[in-house]
């Protein structure tokens, strides 16, 4: 981490010097100008598009998150070219809402900026924050306890509502496996929580062994097997986040495995001449095998 190396307390770039890693600010400048323009024409009731001048925050709403989760996919597939086209795709969404903002009279694309790279200051003091505490930080737990605290007097400060209770984070909307990370972390904290990845195992079997349970009972009970399921996957994130696995990523994996053994089992049967709508169970079974062997 940068540290502060001379008598006035100064750190690099405190005063807008530039860090020697920082992109091409002047082509940036000049890209990010050429596409809010793009942005604001699309949205000009004098001749921009139909489609855009009718959305909302709220209808824009599924958009934000599915190139988020898109973003994320190429992350994970490693194309620099797939990353960097869907990196575009989120960025539209962001200066599109802001563009929707500024016709509202709320805000403007500017004042996103300006208050993220604000927030981001406020957070790294120890980037930041001058020879004083340049150093203290110096770990990425350190960073994180630093960002909480510094998140929860920014809130204080503020004068604004007050979350309730010791999960209010994780109460917020998220994906479910993300919002079960989100409470174990918690309850890490608080510590309730397991001791080891075999106590988490043994907690998923007991919880699987219910499930069983509720599966062979009769009649079946839907609202009891749901909510077994539930447990089932409650279990599984937690015993992700005492491997350090991400339990989003994790299933995004799972996925990607089962469409890229699909795809190959599509081929195979192509050159076997097995028609897939029409193929038996025990076919596919044996195509699904003979790929797995293959990999």
């Amino acid at each position: 981490m940068p540290q502060g190396d001379d008598d006035s307390g100064k750190v690099p770039w405190a005063d807008g010097e530039i860090p020697a890693g920082a992109p091409d600010i002047e082509a940036a400048c000049a890209a990010f100008r050429d596409f809010l323009v793009t942005v604001a024409a699309l949205r000009d009731p004098a001749g921009g598009c139909p489609w855009d001048l009718k959305q909302t925050h709220e209808t824009l709403r599924r958009y934000m998150i599915e190139e988020a989760y898109e973003a994320a996919d190429a992350m994970a597939a490693g194309d620099p070219a797939q990353v960097q086209d869907e990196l575009g795709d989120v960025l539209l969404q962001v200066v599109l809402n802001a563009q929707v903002a500024r016709d509202d009279g709320q805000f403007q694309v500017a004042d996103v900026i300006r208050s993220i790279d604000a927030k981001m200051r406020r957070r790294h003091p120890h980037v930041f924050g001058g020879a004083a505490v340049c150093g203290q930080v110096k770990t990425a737990g350190d960073v994180r306890r630093a960002w909480d605290v510094i998140k929860a007097e920014e809130k204080a400060a503020a004068g604004g509502e007050v979350e309730s209770g010791l999960f209010a984070d994780a109460e917020k909307r998220s994906p479910a496996t993300l919002q079960a990370l989100k409470i174990g972390k918690i309850a890490g904290k608080l510590r309730f929580d397991w001791d080891s990845v075999d106590e988490v195992f043994v907690q998923l079997v007991s919880e699987v062994d219910e499930l069983r349970a509720e599966l062979a009972a009769a009649p079946r009970d839907e609202a009891k097997t749901a909510a077994e399921i539930g447990d089932v996957y409650f279990s599984l994130a937690q015993l992700c986040r005492h491997l350090g696995l991400d339990p989003e990523i994790v299933a995004c994996d799972g996925n990607r495995k089962f469409l890229r053994r699909f795809a190959q089992l599509e081929r195979l049967a192509a050159t076997r001449g097995v028609a897939l709508p029409t193929a038996s169970r025990d076919q596919l079974e044996g195509l699904w095998q003979d790929v797995k062997l293959q990999e």
